[in-house]
């Protein structure tokens, strides 16, 4: 007894809809993935605007001026006591390069200070952030 009889047999085939919805979530997925990965060392600041900013290639090691006189290496709440400790403990190579992020508010003599208390360290290389304007 055969239980096709009447009954037509399909094929099987690939539905390519489904596949390509699967496609551009991955890549949705694989591209919010890779953005979460970029590391930020500093924290957010209104930084000062200037036309003769540049853009550098890489910093390691970022010391953050805030508004209310907090101070930062990298994401590391410190002081101006405890600046050149931490720069020694975690600044291997003097040649690094350490970027002053500031606020747009603060005094200059707190960058004074700060770039002061790098370079009595010996630390070669010093720059200051700011916001590129056209």
């Amino acid at each position: 007894m055969k239980l096709t009889q009447g009954q037509e047999i399909k094929k099987a085939r690939i539905e390519l809809v489904p596949m390509i919805d699967i496609m551009f979530f991955l890549l949705v997925f694989f591209i919010f993935v890779t953005l979460s990965m970029v590391h930020q060392k500093g924290l957010n600041v209104h930084l000062p605007k200037s036309s003769q900013g540049s853009a550098i290639k890489m910093h390691n090691f970022v010391v953050t001026l805030k508004k209310n006189g907090s101070i930062f290496l990298n994401k590391e709440k410190t002081n101006f006591k405890g600046l050149p400790a931490l720069l020694k403990q975690r600044v291997v190579n003097k040649k690094d390069l350490i970027v002053i992020n500031g606020d747009e508010g603060i005094y200059l003599k707190r960058v004074v200070k700060t770039i002061n208390i790098i370079k009595k360290d010996g630390f070669l290389r010093v720059s200051i952030a700011v916001n590129p304007t056209t």
